[in-house]
Order: C-alpha cells, then sequence, then structure tokens
C-alpha cells in the first residue's frame, strides 16, 4: 500500500503524538508498506529519511507545538501529485486537513486519529481567551464528522468523541511500543548525569513541562517522600513553557539538591533514561493514553500515578502501578511503599514487562494494515458502483428521451 501519513506534530518535538507516530510508520515501512510522511518544519532539524515532506511552519502560540503553512512551493506539488492508497492523518491541524482535501480530491479513504483531548488544553490559547472547552468540542466533533473512520487510543476517548456529538465509525487501537528498545537496557546513564550511586533511588518523570501535566504536584510529593526517604532523587526529563515555574517552586520547597531537569533527549537515548529509575512517577489527568506510561511498561519501572479511568487495562493498580487520588501525602505514600519494599518492587516490575507484551508496535501495525486493506476495498467497490451507475444514466437517457418523443 501507498500510505499517506499527514501528521502535524512529528519528530524531533517532544511529546507522544510525534513519537507515536514516528513508531507507527517505522512498524508498517517494515511490513513492506510504502509510507510518505507529511509534517511541519523544525528550525535546525534535517531528517535522515528521503520519505519525509517538510512544510514551512511557524510555532504555534506558547508551546512547542508548530503550524503549517499551506505555501505552494515543490514539496506541497510533490504531495499533491502522489498516487496514494489512503491518507492517515495526525492531531487536527492545519497538514490534517491538508490530508483531507487531498483524499477527498483523490477519491480515497480518509483516517484520523484523535490523539488530544482539546478540552484540556485550551489555556494554550492564550490562556484560554481564545478558545474555550465548548468551541474545541465543537471543532472536534466537525473535524471527526468529516473523516471517513477514527482511531482513538482508548475507550475513554471514544466515549467523549460520541459525547461530542461524533457519529463516524470510531475504533479503539492503543500506539503500541517498540518492547526490545527499552528490554534489559544497561544502567548508569543518568546516574552518571546526576552523580550518584547505586544506593540512591530514582523517580522519574519523562515528558513536557507543560501546566496540564501537573508537575508541580509531583514535586509537592516529592518533598514529602524526601522527609522519610533522604537517599532519593526526583528526575525531570523533558522541556516546556513551566520549566522556570517549576524550577522556582523547587527552590522554594529546598529541594534544589535532589531535583534535577534534565532537559531533552534524543529518542534513541531515552530507552536508557528508564533504565536507571526505581520508580516512575505520573500526574496528567488530560491523557488519551500516556505514551510514556507504555514506555515505563516496557522498561519494567514501576508506577505510581494519578488515577484515571483512560489508564483501564494499561495500569493495574496493586499490580504494576499504583493509582491514587491526587492527594499529596497519599500519593507520597504509595512511593514510599514501593521505595522500602524491594520484593514489591521487584514484582510489579515483572507485571510491567507482561503488561507491555499486550501492546507492542508490530501489533498496531498489524491492525491498521488490516483496517487500511478493508477500507481501500470498500471504497474501490463504492467508487465502481458510483461509474457503473453513472454509466448506466448515461447509456439508457438517449432511449428514455426518443420513447418520450
Amino acid at each position: 500500500m501507498k500510505i499517506g501519513v499527514f501528521t502535524d506534530s512529528y519528530m524531533p518535538l517532544p511529546n507522544g503524538v510525534a513519537t507515536g507516530v514516528d513508531r507507527t510508520v517505522r512498524a508498517l515501512e517494515k511490513r513492506g508498506h510504502d509510507v510518505s510522511v507529511i509534517a511541519p518544519s523544525v528550525p535546525g532539524y534535517k531528517d535522515d529519511q528521503d520519505n519525509v515532506y517538510r512544510l514551512p511552519s511557524v510555532r504555534f502560540v506558547t508551546s512547542d507545538s508548530r503550524f503549517a503553512l499551506h505555501i505552494p512551493n515543490r514539496v506541497m506539488l510533490a504531495i499533491v501529485k502522489y498516487d496514494f492508497d489512503i491518507i492517515h492523518a495526525h492531531n487536527g491541524g492545519p497538514i490534517s486537513f491538508l490530508g483531507w482535501e487531498i483524499a477527498k480530491a483523490k477519491k480515497i479513504p480518509y483516517v484520523f486519529t484523535y490523539w488530544t483531548l482539546g478540552t484540556r488544553y485550551t489555556h494554550y490559547f492564550w490562556n484560554g481567551k481564545l478558545m474555550s472547552p465548548r468551541m474545541m468540542q465543537f471543532i472536534s466533533k466537525v473535524i471527526c464528522n468529516f473523516c471517513d473512520y477514527l482511531i482513538a487510543p482508548t475507550n475513554r476517548v471514544k466515549k467523549e468523541l460520541r459525547s461530542y456529538g461524533v457519529t463516524q465509525p470510531i475504533n479503539v487501537i492503543p500506539t503500541g511500543i517498540e518492547l526490545e528498545k527499552y528490554t534489559a537496557q544497561k544502567k548508569g546513564f543518568i546516574r552518571s548525569k546526576i552523580n550518584v550511586g547505586k544506593e540512591t533511588k530514582i523517580l522519574l518523570h519523562v515528558g513536557r513541562l507543560g501546566k496540564e501535566k501537573s508537575i508541580d504536584f509531583l514535586i509537592k510529593a516529592f518533598a514529602e517522600i524526601r522527609k522519610k526517604h533522604t537517599d532519593t532523587v526526583f528526575v525531570l526529563v523533558g522541556t516546556g513553557n513551566e520549566e522556570h515555574a517549576l524550577k522556582a517552586l523547587v527552590a522554594q520547597l529546598q529541594l534544589e539538591d535532589s531535583v534535577y531537569f534534565l532537559g531533552a533527549f534524543h529518542p534513541n537515548l531515552i530507552p536508557q533514561v528508564y533504565a536507571d529509575a526505581d520508580i516512575f512517577t505520573f500526574a496528567s489527568e488530560t491523557e488519551t493514553q500516556g505514551m510514556v506510561l507504555f514506555e515505563s511498561l516496557a522498561s519494567s519501572l514501576p508506577i505510581v500515578a494519578v488515577e484515571d479511568d483512560v489508564f483501564d487495562g494499561i495500569l493495574l493498580d496493586g499490580e504494576n502501578s499504583y493509582l491514587v487520588p491526587k492527594e499529596t501525602k497519599l500519593f507520597a505514600e504509595k512511593v514510599g511503599m514501593l521505595l522500602q519494599n524491594e520484593k514489591l518492587r521487584k514484582k510489579f516490575a515483572t507485571n510491567c514487562l507482561h503488561t507491555a507484551q499486550k501492546f507492542s508496535i508490530e501489533k498496531t501495525a498489524e491492525i491498521l494494515e488490516k483496517h487500511y486493506e478493508k477500507l481501500i476495498d470498500n471504497n474501490r467497490s463504492r467508487e465502481e458502483h458510483k461509474y457503473l451507475t453513472s454509466l448506466k444514466k448515461f447509456i439508457t437517457r438517449p432511449l428514455f428521451l426518443m420513447r418520450k418523443d
């Protein structure tokens, strides 16, 4: 198949959409498909694959995202001319819309993955003054109902889309994980960065330093944890517009010697980041699935997270993780239980890997392939039916006129 992946977020942007789309593209290529990626340009970044087409872009408001521009240049002309069998778009921005236009013009199926619950991110639109959650619901409804087929990463997202009034077919397909990259990684990468020994326990958070991630809550919980577990540090991997405020909070709580902001790493190094940690902490309540949680599971890294029904079937409370209300002392208590009980950590670690094996990227690619094939076959049947119907009308029309005369 010739698959056009139109995504408004792609490497090297530090978010789960970019990472998830890239993993899926590579897995589809391994299955023998011709995959072309259309994405926004990123200043200073050059792709090492020749199947990525970059459109000129500008930075989107206050986030790290890029807003692509529909400029009729050589790249745009090449995209429009390409003979795609199917187009799969991601994230609902200008490139997704370009994919929809091309799909309709070429009369081919248009698939859309709804990655982000936009109603939880309206604060990025001039602090919520430009876009309200209700407006975002309406926009999501319109965009999704224009699609031929929708993919939601979790049942929670599917239910929410239905509540908006989305009527198009929706299938739940979690984004897979490249298991081999995360299992049995060599240790020592992060410890050498922060200069701590093996006896020091490392709590980890990987992800964008954004308001919706509730990292301030994790820092406050860590302040409670340090009262009983002094030989513990908290490592934050990622960048974002909340970094300055979070560092100020760390200083206020006098945690400068035990909280480390390490910035972003190349994706190839991220598996080594997880390998050194003892517990992964997570407090976001705006996720559609949480790619970093799949990475943590594949790394056999126990998780303590704020409870959210989006994690159903992924995080299993008391087996591979602890899911707790968003209450600082309770969260700290659960982390403390894992810190002081090595046997319990090992049990969780084993269960983490067992869970991760259910979500391999190979399985995801195989499922997508089958859906693509079905959509393409159904589309061809419809187009052939339309053609034959039109042909029949054209042939019989003169006879009808003759009879009338």
